[in-house]
This record gives structure tokens, C-alpha cells and sequence, in this order.
């Protein structure tokens, strides 16, 4: 049980004419269509100029059961466990019982996205400070762990004179109308190389070795495979450029290596759309959506209402809803 509110009825009009009332008049009358993953829910998805026409990205033949969104992770989720998926994307609440490895990548992703968007290069002596840096209610061990990352980019940060930062965690929605599916992406950093090619950087965080070429980086990370098929189903960024190439960045405590494609290879394109396809044939016709036991059912945010979070746990008690 939780208190959301503990007051008399006209502070509660009080506050609702000063605090919710001017969100509603700019939501009531505001003509302009703002791109999300609620747009999968979306009546007239198909007909919003504001999503980027994607029609062929996923590479089905036909419709699915009903309008819904989708992103890479969506897929790598429900490769894992469809429950799983399903009832994330209905917005049940969650349980945080991330694995630490995701937390250290977010917060890794959360610092070079403020530090791209300053335009300079970065640089070890910028982590410093733990308050400056990194985001409030970082305890120090997660912040060393997180910094030998970032020192790691700062070696390969393609930030420099001359490069132009279009974007850092920039955002891309787009409707796929053969599928009837809106597509999410959302690339770590877009940016103009100093030759006036348009440059998506992905970066990516491990504690494994690191990809040796760039036929093991496209296999791994399915991001890699993602983004090249939103090229090659239209998308051409906020700048528009003749060149276009795709970046990985993978980090390790101890390491770092960048790998890139050329956007303009046909046969890549043709890879990439492929995998792609594949990887969503399963997900775009599901519409049971049933559960995987396994042991990744103790860090699954949803476990408290999947049936089967713990099926594969003899004698022991079953996850409830809180």
C-alpha cells in the first residue's frame, strides 16, 4: 500500500490548477505529434507524418495480429522469454532487480550521453569528480566500476575539431505499413565526421573479450544489424549527407575497440535486412506470448505476474505479486 496523496479537497483542486491543468490545455490543444513507444497502441500510427516512413524494415509479408511497437531490445527480451515481453510492454509495474552489468551500462550510457552533447572530446580528467560526472545516488563502487569504462572511450571518443554532434541518444521512430509495426531505435551518438559523412555510433559494454572482427561484432551485438537495416529501409538522420557509415564501440574494463561498416554497401544492406527478418518472424506472429523458465526468470522485472517465474525452482516458494 502506498500514500499518493494526504490532503483536503481544495488543496488537491489547488494543485491541479497549478500543476495539471497547464500540461492538459498544452496536451488538448497542441497540434504537434510527439514520436513514442505508445504510438504501437496508436489508432492512426499509419497515417503520422511525424514516424519515418520504414515500410519493409522488419521484412514480413503480412500483418500482424494488431498494431504494436517494437525495438532491438524488445526482440533480444522476447527471444529470451515472450511472457516476459508481453508484459513489460503492457506496463505492469516492475520489480528493479536488474543485473549489475545493466545497471553499470546505463550509468556508463547516461555520462557520455551529457558528455557528448557538450561538443568536446572527452577526457579522463573529467571523471574526477563523482558528483560532477556521474548520476546523483551512485555509491563509489559503482562509480569506479563505471569509470574504467569511460576511460576507455576517451581513447577512441570520436568527438574532435571539426566533427559536428547532431545527436547523443537520439530517438527514432518510425511505421513499418507492410508489417503495420512502429519501429523505435535509439543510437547512442549520431554525428558528422570531419568528411561530411553522417556517422550512428552504438556503443556497447562487456566484460568478456572483445569482438576480433567486424563479422564477430555484427553476430553478437544484434544493434549492430538493427540500425544497418534502418538505413537500409530509408532512414538518412536529421543530415543529410552523401556518406553514411555505422560505428560499434565495445568497452571493457581493459580495452576498447571500435568497428564500422559502410552504409552504402548493397550487400551488407541486404545481411542486415535479413537478420533482421528473421529475428522478428517469430515475435510479429506471436500472439500467445508464453513463458521460458529459466534462471533468468530471477532478474525478469515482471516475475511477480508471470505464473511460471519460478517453475524451474523444485521445493522452493513461487514469486507472488507484492
Amino acid at each position: 500500500m502506498e500514500t499518493l496523496f494526504d490532503g483536503t479537497p481544495s488543496t488537491a483542486e489547488s494543485l491541479y490548477v497549478s500543476k495539471v491543468f497547464p500540461v492538459v490545455g498544452r496536451i488538448v490543444t497542441s497540434k504537434i505529434a510527439t514520436p513514442g513507444t505508445s504510438c504501437g497502441k496508436c489508432k492512426i500510427a499509419g497515417c503520422c507524418s511525424s514516424l519515418t516512413n520504414l515500410d519493409g524494415f522488419l521484412g514480413q509479408s503480412r500483418k500482424g495480429p494488431g498494431t504494436r511497437s517494437v525495438s532491438a531490445r524488445d526482440l533480444e527480451v522476447y527471444e529470451k522469454c515472450p511472457s516476459q515481453w508481453y508484459l513489460s510492454s503492457n506496463n505492469l509495474p516492475k520489480v528493479s532487480s536488474a543485473l549489475p552489468s545493466s545497471e553499470r551500462g546505463r550509468n556508463i550510457h547516461e555520462w557520455l550521453a551529457r558528455a557528448h552533447m557538450s561538443g568536446r572530446k572527452c577526457d579522463p580528467s573529467d571523471l574526477d569528480a563523482i558528483d560532477e560526472n556521474f548520476s546523483p545516488g551512485l555509491d563509489e563502487s559503482e562509480y569506479l566500476d563505471a569509470r574504467e569504462y569511460v576511460i576507455q572511450h576517451s581513447a577512441i571518443c570520436p568527438i574532435e575539431d571539426g566533427v559536428q554532434v547532431v545527436g547523443s541518444e537520439v530517438s527514432v521512430y518510425g511505421y513499418d505499413a507492410l508489417a503495420d509495426v512502429v519501429v523505435a531505435s535509439k543510437p547512442d551518438l549520431i554525428y558528422v565526421d570531419t568528411d561530411e559523412t553522417l556517422v550512428i555510433r552504438e556503443t556497447k559494454t562487456t566484460t568478456l573479450s572483445l569482438p576480433v572482427s567486424s563479422q564477430e561484432a555484427f553476430d553478437k551485438f544484434f544493434a549492430v544489424p538493427w540500425l544497418i537495416a534502418l538505413v537500409a529501409s530509408g532512414y538518412r538522420g536529421p543530415y543529410e549527407s552523401d556518406k553514411s557509415r555505422l560505428e560499434l564501440e565495445v568497452l571493457s574494463p581493459e580495452e576498447s575497440a571500435v568497428f564500422s561498416w559502410d552504409l552504402s554497401d548493397a550487400g551488407l544492406l541486404r545481411m542486415a535486412k535479413a537478420e533482421v527478418r528473421l529475428r522478428a518472424k517469430r515475435w510479429h506472429r506471436d500472439a500467445s506470448w508464453n513463458s521460458n523458465p529459466g534462471e533468468h526468470c530471477r532478474w525478469c522485472p515482471v516475475r511477480g505476474w508471470c505464473p511460471d517465474a519460478a517453475a524451474d525452482e523444485d521445493g522452493e516458494e513461487q514469486f507472488r505479486i507484492p
